[in-house]
């Protein structure tokens, strides 16, 4: 009977505590979201990678901003963001490049369902959140508009 009695309440006792920890791991785990990478340079990146994640390989400015990759899982804080450079014509591509910052995801938002990443071209990454398509960041908007006026101006002089 004693025996019973022990195991009905170390049964007890550790499905409490799995449940215990199972809602601590849930607070803080990874968040599951779709990716967009927006390159604002004149060049293609390839194998862009978060914390070793893989997202995708956004073409050169302004053909980049399309969704990269669905489901991918992220986490809270800091993060290393890779890539390489594309080469041009016959050349081979280049070396792994390292964000030139440290960007943070802070708290991802509850209700956040894609995440943007905006490489701009001094190699600076910068993370933003939303719940429909994501656009252009504050900088990429100067970037973009710099872009229109160079065309304009290419195109006003053929």
């Amino acid at each position: 009977m004693l025996n019973k009695i022990v195991s009905r309440r170390t049964l007890l006792a550790g499905a409490a505590l799995w449940l215990v920890g199972t809602s601590s791991t849930m607070a803080q785990s990874d968040k599951v979201l779709d990716v967009y990478i927006f390159n604002y340079s004149d060049r293609t990146l390839l194998d862009v990678s978060v914390n070793g994640v893989r997202v995708g390989s956004p073409g050169p400015y302004p053909y980049s901003g399309r969704r990269n990759k669905v489901g991918a899982r992220f986490n809270d804080g800091q993060q290393t963001v890779t890539w390489r450079v594309a080469g041009t014509d016959g050349q081979e591509t280049g070396p792994i490049v390292r964000s030139s910052n440290t960007p943070s995801m802070g708290e991802i938002p509850s209700d956040a369902r894609n995440l943007s990443i905006h490489i701009y071209p001094d190699f600076t990454v910068e993370f933003n959140f939303s719940r429909r398509v994501p656009g252009l960041s504050k900088r990429g908007e100067t970037i973009d508009a710099d872009y229109r006026s160079r065309k304009a101006a290419q195109g006003g002089a053929s």
